[in-house]
């Protein structure tokens, strides 16, 4: 049994904020051996704390206990410790949502087996990503090893590179109210956990009621925006998002919580027809980059409205700033990466298939990497993380400049399934995990057979912002073809929500389309596309059936 206080700081700072938890920083306990050894430590380490104050995540029976799927459902509260079992999964969105739950002063335990056996561990998160046929006994985590490492090295601070105006919350609070007296403006609030940003939102609705104003309130889900209504003496509306674009309900302030958690094109279309505005976010968490989302709604928001705000609430009031316990979340589960300066004018980049086994101990190249894969989409999330790193059937793909990556592609291997799985494929009567195109040209597009081919799919693929339109991706997509051919594979796919341009990228790389989808998708707004190349006279031959 082995039982660590990794973080035991003495840190204290004077914040405008009259939260008692203000001046208090937090610990991270670890406490490793067999689950019952672990079980008994953390109620020993919870011996000073009301049980009323405490929770319990795990998938055992415990008081206060709920399981990791409903994590989630925290978010807004406070609590002054945490029993997350790793023993019933490491699931990385639960707990970097947890993380931000526990307040100055408080503890956040963490239960695993001894760290040396952690990452050969049979993991019940590892069944989200894995493809069949593969079982969770037979994955030794990546991710894992490399959090090992983070416990043992302890705290390392990590510094950010996002500069909106910086402001404390007495500040935020009568700029937005002079900002929303114009007859157009959007505000676009920001603020890492803690810092009361959702408390913000309740303090500027009631001095807007106050004022005479009506004032909306929406959210991902209503549970997200408890702390909104707890610092709200007037109460705004409530209303879901589907539900406020249907009716479009009379509104002098439209206060939009979460905003990275909801689909872009939502937010845009609220933008357009609200002409005063509060869109608020987290820039990290268990939901996605709120840096990539703040980069892409405001360039997309300018062709909208006149004038865009940005303010962000730096300093926390939920825990001492310099908090400890943060700082090694951000870095552990990289809540916090930014791209880096690519330089212009460069000679034609080299290729890299990247070794998965060596990336745990570069953790340069990683943060490259996943910060690209952000940028492209800000709803890159911590469990996004662990399948880069743990998927068995994921191969990582870069274009390098020296020591820099500017392009990046995740290709998942798919397919090569039996012949009587595929004919269950067929009829309709089995969906094996982990082969997304295998299944949709068998089933979706009725060619019997089609998931008996190999298919390397193209996950996702990034180009640097600095450096898009010169070519580099469809450089990456040459490379990956060449490494689909040496494995021997019969085709390429992919599958995105269709957009003029990006068609346009796909049909220029010689890939035709295999099923276009009918319903929305609820992140883009739009349709999906699968679209497939051909490398092999089986996938010749698949292709044709499509009518190419």
């Amino acid at each position: 049994m082995s039982r660590r206080f990794v973080f035991v700081p003495v840190r204290r700072a004077i914040l405008p904020s009259d939260s008692p938890y203000a001046q208090l920083t937090r610990r991270l306990v670890h406490l490793s051996g067999t689950q019952a050894e672990c079980f008994q430590a953390a109620y020993t380490s919870l011996q000073d704390f009301p049980p009323s104050t405490t929770v319990w995540i795990t998938e055992s029976k415990q008081v206060n206990a709920i399981p990791v799927s409903k994590a989630h459902t925290l978010l807004g509260q406070e609590f002054a410790a945490i029993v997350f079992d790793a023993f019933s999964g490491f699931a990385p969105n639960a707990f970097a949502a947890i993380g931000g739950t526990v307040r100055g002063g408080g503890l956040l335990i963490l239960l695993t087996p001894s760290l040396s056996d952690w990452p050969y561990y049979p993991d019940p998160d590892s069944k989200r990503f894995l493809p069949y046929p593969f079982r969770a006994e037979q994955v030794h985590s990546r991710f894992l090893k490399r959090l090992v490492n983070f416990l043992e090295r302890g705290l390392q601070a990590v510094n950010s590179d996002f500069h909106p105006t910086r402001v404390t919350q007495v500040q935020v609070l009568a700029q937005m109210v002079q900002a929303l007296a114009r007859a157009q403006c959007v505000i676009v609030l920001t603020a890492d956990r803690g810092r009361g940003k959702s408390a913000s939102l309740g303090l500027l609705a009631d001095q807007l009621k106050q004022a005479g104003k009506s004032v909306l309130l929406t959210a991902p889900a209503r549970a997200t925006v408890s702390s909104v209504f707890k610092h709200s003496q007037l109460s705004p509306v409530f209303i879901a998002p589907d539900a406020l674009l249907e009716r479009l309900p009379q509104a002098d302030v439209l206060l939009v919580d979460e905003a990275a958690a909801i689909p872009l094109p939502l937010l845009l279309k609220m933008a357009a027809h609200y002409p005063r505005c509060v869109f608020s976010t987290t820039t990290q968490g268990y939901e996605g980059s709120g840096r990539g989302f703040v980069l892409r709604f405001q360039k997309q928001l300018a062709e909208l409205v006149p004038l865009i705000l940005p303010l962000q609430l730096v300093k926390p009031m939920r825990w001492a700033e310099h908090d400890p316990l943060e700082a090694w979340l951000n870095e552990a589960l990289l809540l916090n990466v930014n791209l880096s300066e690519a330089a212009q004018g460069f000679a034609k980049p080299s290729y890299l298939c990247v070794n998965r086994d060596e990336l745990v101990e570069q953790e340069a190249l990683l943060r490259q990497i996943f910060a690209l894969l952000i940028n492209a989409h800000y709803q890159t999330r911590p469990s996004d993380l662990r399948q880069l790193l743990d998927a068995p059937n994921i191969s990582i793909h870069a274009l390098m400049q020296n020591q820099d990556v500017v392009a990046v592609a995740l290709l998942s291997r798919e397919g090569s399934l039996e012949a009587d799985l595929t004919e269950q494929i067929y009829l309709g009567k089995r969906r094996p995990h982990g082969h997304l195109i295998p299944q949709t040209l068998t089933f979706h597009a009725g060619l019997a057979g089609a998931a008996c081919l190999s298919c390397e799919r193209v996950m996702r693929i990034a180009v640097h912002p600095s450096l898009q339109r010169l070519g580099l991706g469809a450089q990456l997509l040459i490379a990956v073809e060449a490494y689909a051919l040496k494995r021997e594979t019969d085709y390429l796919g992919v599958s995105y929500a269709l957009t003029p341009p990006i068609q346009a990228f796909w049909e220029r790389a010689g890939f035709i389309t295999a099923r276009q989808g009918y319903r929305r998708d609820t992140a883009s707004g739009a349709v999906s596309l699968v679209q497939i190349k051909a490398l092999s006279a089986a996938g010749r031959a698949l292709q044709a059936q499509l009518g190419h």
